[in-house]
């Protein structure tokens, strides 16, 4: 565990062993989120968000039907829900 400190700027420098540990070269950006023990930095996705049209087939078996976005998201939902309804 490394302290750093919060500057005059409202800065925090990542220790270099950490940048290089999580592969987090200069320029990266997070979301910083407030949790109830603190911060949380999460890196931004490096790569781009696709849709599943964008990437129709990667995956595909044969003989298989590729769902379009709407299905995949109502698929989503619909598991989402479930799981929270299972929760309660």
């Amino acid at each position: 565990m490394e302290t750093v400190k919060l500057s005059s700027k409202g800065q925090i420098v990542i220790p270099k062993n950490i940048r290089d540990n999580l592969h987090l070269p200069p320029g990266t950006e997070f979301v910083i989120s407030m949790t109830a023990t603190g911060l949380t930095l999460t890196p931004t996705t490096l790569f781009p968000r696709v849709t599943a049209r964008e990437v129709r087939g990667f995956l595909a078996k044969r003989g298989r039907q590729i769902p379009d976005d709407v299905d995949i998201k109502a698929s989503i939902k619909a598991r989402l829900k479930a799981q929270d309804d299972a929760s309660k």
